[in-house]
């Protein structure tokens, strides 16, 4: 995986990852579970929805350690 934005196919359904929120007015990043990857081709990355809801962009993938 480069230091860019995570592609899709560089991530799979039940990682945890942290997104820059689509409809949110600050910048601050959301930590969660990915539930679903959305299809749509973004310059921002792959879009997904997190177990608790949220959606939006992934900034990265955050290892599990």
């Amino acid at each position: 995986m480069s230091s860019e934005r995570p592609d899709r196919e560089d991530f799979r359904r039940g990682m945890t990852v942290e997104i820059e929120q689509s409809n949110a007015d600050n910048d601050r990043a959301l930590r969660g579970e990915a539930r679903n990857v959305f299809d749509d081709d973004s310059p921002k990355g792959a879009k997904v929805k997190l177990e608790s809801g949220a959606t939006g962009w992934v900034r990265r993938v955050v290892s599990e350690e």
